[in-house]
């Protein structure tokens, strides 16, 4: 239950008890049960998406989705995408790479990257339809959560400090076999099958993106973490709302 009330504490902004003193190992443990912090924000997506569809319409819910996890995680994973954005387009060298990454600024580039990934998730929710939308809705959190798990303990970290830094240290294969486990479990509960096929694409593209960045900076930051996340729960929207699943 620590190790679930840390990992509600480091990816939303929900107030939850925690000690001031992290124990040794507890953030690789923590780490283990992020997709169980993705599911309780997809089911509060969830929530936010049929009370709106119930007062507004779709088009509305779809919009105020957006808005629900901005806040709930406080922009977390967007802003790791932006700065990540700004390093790819940026054509650096790696030391170049990394300090936009750390510049605090942004860049254009990044800011259009942010608001593209925004435009394509409001389309791929607003096309969901049917009994599977709000499930959907729910499972895409989760497997963006184990997508970045998976980059924590199977692929090295490209500073000597940094944010990510202790998860990355204490994260280690068995817990991401764990979140792994954990997100497949809960994406069959939502989806059936469906939602084992989801979660393998997930890590797919997860250990593509993780590749590629590894190829790059010699490893990833806390930045490449939540832009995978980002692009994990975008595949698995556009994945589902595509014609051969409707």
């Amino acid at each position: 239950m620590r190790a679930l009330l840390t990992a509600f504490s480091f990816l939303t902004i929900i107030p939850v008890p925690t000690r001031p003193e992290l124990a040794p190992g507890e953030l690789g443990r923590a780490a283990a049960w992020f997709p169980a912090a993705g599911l309780v924000i997809g089911l509060i997506l969830a929530g936010v998406d049929w009370c709106g569809a119930a007062l507004w319409g779709s088009l509305v819910a779809s919009a105020l989705i957006l808005g629900a996890a901005l806040l709930v995680t406080g922009g977390l994973h967007i802003d790791g995408l932006i700065d990540a954005a700004d390093a790819f387009f940026g054509r650096r060298d790696r030391e170049g790479m990394l300090a936009i990454m750390k510049d605090s600024r942004a860049g254009a580039l990044g800011v259009a990257s942010g608001i593209c990934l925004l435009v394509i998730k409001f389309a791929a929710y607003a096309s969901l339809s049917g009994a599977d939308r709000w499930r959907l809705i729910a499972a895409a959190p989760v497997l963006g959560r184990m997508a970045m798990v998976m980059g924590l303990a199977w692929f090295p970290y490209a500073r000597s400090a940094g944010t990510g830094l202790g998860f990355a240290d204490q994260t280690r294969g068995r817990h991401a076999v764990v979140a792994v486990t954990v997100a497949a479990a809960a994406a069959f509960a939502l989806l059936s099958l469906r939602g084992l096929v989801l979660t393998a694409g997930a890590a797919l593209v997860a250990a593509l993106c993780a590749a590629y960045w590894q190829r790059r900076l010699g490893g990833l930051t806390g930045d490449i973490y939540g832009a995978i996340n980002e692009v994990v729960e975008v595949m698995v929207l556009l994945s589902a709302s595509a014609a051969p699943w409707r």
